[in-house]
Order: C-alpha cells, then sequence, then structure tokens
C-alpha cells in the first residue's frame, strides 16, 4: 500500500525557508515531533513527501500509533477509495504498533479486515456514520482485537444486535468504555430493527463506562446490564424512551453508579 501514495513521485527538492535555511536538515526526532503536531493525515496528504529526510520521518512506527480519519475536514470533500488507500497506508507505517482509530463515512468491512489482520495492538476504535460496515465485518476485527479497551459506535446501522456484541464482550476481555448512538427513532425507518440489543452489552463484564444515545432498551434489559457489569461507574442515557427513570427497583440498582445520566433525571 505504501506505494500507492509514493509511486512515480519525482525527486524531491529540499525545501528552504526565505532565510536559506535547508528544512531537510531537521534531524529525524525534529521532524517528527512537528509530524505528531500535524497528524496523520496531513502526512499523508502530502507533507511527508517534500523530501526524501520527510519522507524517511514520516514512515516513523511512532507517528502511527493513532490514527484520527474522522475529525479531519477532508473526510468530508474526499472520496472514499482516497481516504481507504491513506488509511492502509497509516496501518502499513504504523508496523503494528496501530492503538488507536477513527473513522467517519469511508469505513468499510474490507478496510476493518485490513486494520485487524495488521493491528494486533488496538486499544481504541471509533466509527462514526459507517454506513458499508456490517456486523460481520465489525465481528472480525473485535475477535482479532483482544487488547480493545474503548468502543465507540455512532450512527452506524449496520452494526448491533445482541450476538454482535456479546462477541464482542467475549472476545474483548479489557474493554472499558462503550458508547452507543443509534438514530432518533423518528428518523429511524431504515435501520434495522433490534431485538433485545442491550442484552448483549452485558457480555461486556469490565465496562466501567457506559453512554447509549436513541436506543431501545428497556428497564428490564438496563437490570441485566447492571447485573452484568458490576464494575460499571458511569451511565449515561440519552433519549432512551422505553427506560422509566422513576422505577424506584432500577434507582436501587443504579445506587452505586457513581456518575449516572437517566432519561430527564441526572445527579
Amino acid at each position: 500500500m505504501e506505494s500507492a501514495t509514493s509511486s512515480s513521485q519525482p525527486e524531491p527538492t529540499p525545501p528552504s525557508a526565505a532565510g536559506g535555511r535547508d528544512w531537510s536538515e531537521l534531524s529525524l526526532d525534529a521532524l517528527v515531533l512537528v509530524f505528531a503536531r500535524l497528524g496523520p493525515v496531513e502526512i499523508l496528504m502530502g507533507s511527508g513527501l517534500v523530501c526524501r529526510s520527510w519522507l524517511q520521518a514520516a514512515r516513523e512506527p511512532e507517528l502511527w500509533r493513532s490514527v484520527d480519519m474522522a475529525s479531519h475536514r477532508v473526510v468530508e470533500e474526499m472520496k472514499g477509495d482516497v481516504l481507504r488507500a491513506m488509511a492502509m497506508v497509516a496501518v502499513d507505517r504504523s508496523g503494528g504498533k496501530l492503538e488507536v482509530f477513527s473513522g467517519k463515512y469511508f469505513v468499510t468491512d474490507e478496510l476493518l479486515k485490513y486494520i485487524g489482520d495488521r493491528s494486533p495492538s488496538l486499544k481504541t476504535l471509533s466509527l462514526i456514520s459507517c454506513h458499508e460496515v456490517s456486523n460481520k465485518g465489525f465481528t472480525e476485527l473485535v475477535t482479532k482485537s483482544p487488547l480493545l479497551e474503548d468502543l465507540s459506535l455512532e450512527l452506524c446501522p449496520k452494526i448491533g444486535g445482541r450476538n454482535a456484541y456479546e462477541s464482542t464482550g467475549k472476545a474483548c476481555p479489557q474493554l472499558r468504555r462503550f458508547s452507543l448512538r443509534r438514530e432518533c427513532f423518528r428518523f429511524s425507518l431504515n435501520y434495522p430493527r433490534r431485538v433485545a440489543e442491550a442484552l448483549g452489552i452485558a457480555a461486556m463484564t469490565g465496562l466501567r463506562s457506559l453512554s447509549l444515545t436513541s436506543s431501545n432498551i428497556t428497564n428490564d434489559e438496563l437490570a441485566a446490564v447492571l447485573d452484568g457489569c458490576p464494575r460499571l461507574e458511569t451511565l449515561c442515557l440519552r433519549d432512551c424512551y422505553k427506560v422509566i427513570a422513576d422505577d424506584a427497583a432500577l434507582r436501587a440498582r443504579c445506587a452505586r453508579i457513581k456518575t449516572l445520566a437517566l432519561p430527564e433525571c441526572e445527579r
């Protein structure tokens, strides 16, 4: 994949400032520090191709432990196949040390497989509006990510269901934080109907923090989650209209939660 971004490139000319300084002579450590501030997207868009020494620095695995391709503005502008190619280059450059990956829109099952096959150290995964990711692709990734600690799924309609979350809990014993945002019910006619989806979360036994937005979780299902996740410290439910917050039994079960936000009821 590396050759896909650097092939057919002319020999770069060392950059120089107005005062004549040759920036290509910066030490490798200094260049790595500069690139770390730029972020992976800026590096892949050309900063790392300015000259040979910059390209060498841009290939340092330490720069690619965390790859955020969700918050950069180009995600809204560039084609999906280009972004996927960039993500694959980032994974390759990490040398198996990728720990954090965030993707928005462009992520597919194939890209998740590419990540899973090459990233045994993955600890944080965030997917936003990834409509091309299925349960199969998601599950294949998490089963290869035993070190996963932080999982966020936002508006990913093809990911979900009891089996998917049970598989996640079993495959990722170190999972500590899970955030799930569904489409608000009044706009979700095209979303698959998830029956007893929240019961799968109960298999994430090591959870410390759980955030659910627009989930169809019920009081009984929430009780099962609380029983299955005895270490839970933070619980945030937003727009979960099937939860009856003033239920005395539910409030008693939630008494141990340090930070609690229930629908129309916060403390």
